[in-house]
């Protein structure tokens, strides 16, 4: 039974389309359905007339391809004329098929032939009316009048084809009866056709502007689905770069933190990419500041890392210009890799050792001067918020550096200053003792003189006195 529904649903919905009208559509599917009946009523009567003498094949044969055609036209989306089909085939093919009867058994022939097609030719009138809307007028009107046609000119295209109804020994007195039996029942079917096909009107109108209606309200409930959905995905995207922000600034101020400690630069150095690591989540990190005593020959001196392995440490000084690092010192900016050699840098596990796939190096400036430069390498990519919390923090250390090598040099300078003080000391305690001493002996010298100078006279005047004896 699955498998004839299936047959029937296919067979009902050939044509239709799901951007076709309501309406339309489910007239589409009443046509075909009814032309499936009518070429299964065809097969059942082919097969009962197969029994019987002078079987009309040819009528039959050509109502079942005119039916079938039905479905066809469908196909190849002539609704109008499809529709229509239905609404005539039952008319003529009665018609036909009551002409045939009455030229080949006219001896079998009684009122009731006259009676029952004429009938059912005027029922057929709900068929226009149900296959066609108001907007159709055209193929509605050519179906009614059709219809209406064979029944009023019954008897005309039945005299016209040789058959009178005397002749077939039936009484003009109950003919007349009938005939007008006839036209009254097809003036009061066509008079209720007209008034349902017209309150029908009137309820596909209010149904239109219902659909309409809760078409609007659908539409403008989709609008007001798709702002919310807007608004929503604008507070999430607020909400991650608020969530970034913080992450930046709670990383800036522990920075800062780290920074104003009172620790030697060695263990501060240490400290400061081990957070820095960690707290960005990659995988190694190095430290290098600028050697700039010399200017004529500077270095970039690695100073702290984390997680390098021993080949690593090796390479712990560059020249300017040299490999990347030197070459980011010379430009400046921040050096983003994402297509790392495999001999750069390996970051070692306990299952060995693998090439990260990002390396970020980025120069510690402050007010346009290099400081310093950091390297991190990753298995994961490095987010912009990353770089630019990175480079912000690397302001902050740089100014750091700046400061601790001012204080160094004003160490030393001082140093220097005490130092040579001392020694100045030192001589003018020597030159004093000197002079004390060259003082002393300017004395000794003078005393001795006068000792001499006494000596002298004294040697003088005895001279004198021996001179006078």
């Amino acid at each position: 039974m699955s498998y004839i529904s299936d047959i029937w649903r296919k067979l009902s919905r050939v044509g239709v389309e799901e951007d076709m009208d309501f309406q339309l559509q489910h007239r589409v599917i009443l046509s075909n359905r009814l032309g499936v009946i009518i070429g299964a009523m065809i097969i059942i009567f082919m097969i009962i007339f197969s029994f019987r003498e002078n079987g009309n094949y040819l009528l039959f044969s050509i109502i079942l391809a005119v039916t079938l055609g039905i479905i066809a036209l469908n196909k190849f989306k002539l609704h109008s004329i499809s529709r229509l089909m239905v609404s005539l085939i039952p008319a003529i093919g009665i018609l036909w098929l009551n002409i045939s009867i009455k030229f080949d058994h006219p001896e079998n022939i009684e009122l009731v032939h006259y009676i029952s097609p004429r009938m059912v030719i005027v029922s057929s009138l709900v068929l226009p009316f149900t296959l066609f809307a108001t907007r159709e007028k055209i193929m509605l009107i050519i179906g009614v009048i059709f219809i209406m046609a064979v029944s009023i000119f019954y008897d005309t295209i039945h005299t016209s084809l040789g058959i009178n109804h005397k002749q077939l020994g039936i009484e003009s007195l109950h003919y007349d009866v009938v005939y007008e039996d006839m036209f009254i029942i097809m003036v009061v079917l066509l008079c209720a056709m007209v008034f349902l096909f017209n309150l029908n009107h009137q309820y596909e109108k209010k149904n239109a502007r219902l659909f309409e209606e809760a078409h609007a309200k659908n539409e403008e409930a989709a609008k007001n689905e798709e702002e919310l959905k807007k608004t929503l995905k604008e507070i999430e995207v607020a909400r991650a770069e608020d969530e970034k922000r913080n992450w930046a600034t709670t990383g800036l101020a522990e920075i800062a933190g780290l920074l104003q400690s009172k620790i030697d630069r060695e263990e501060l150095y240490d400290r400061l990419i081990s957070k820095l690591v960690n707290y960005t989540k990659v995988n190694q990190g190095g430290l290098y500041i600028i050697n700039d005593e010399d200017p004529d020959a500077m270095t970039i001196d690695l100073v702290a890392a984390y997680a390098y392995s021993r080949k690593k440490h090796i390479e712990s000084s560059y020249e300017v210009g040299q490999g990347l690092i030197g070459q980011t010192y010379l430009e400046g900016e921040t050096c983003y890799l994402k297509d790392v050699p495999q001999d750069y840098i390996a970051i070692t596990s306990g299952l060995g050792e693998a090439t990260p796939s990002h390396v970020l190096i980025v120069p510690l400036k402050i007010n346009e001067k290099i400081e310093g430069i950091l390297e991190l390498a990753s298995f994961k990519e490095f987010e912009p918020y990353h770089i630019n919390f990175l480079e912000k923090a690397g302001e902050s250390i740089a100014s750091s550096i700046s400061t601790n090598k001012v204080t160094s040099r004003t160490e030393t300078l001082l140093s220097s200053s005490q130092q040579m003080t001392e020694e100045m000391r030192a001589q003018e305690e020597e030159m004093r003792q000197n002079m004390e001493e060259l003082s002393a002996t300017q004395e000794e010298m003078a005393r001795k003189e006068k000792e001499y100078i006494a000596r002298i006279e004294e040697l003088e005047g005895q001279l004198i006195a021996l001179q006078k004896q």
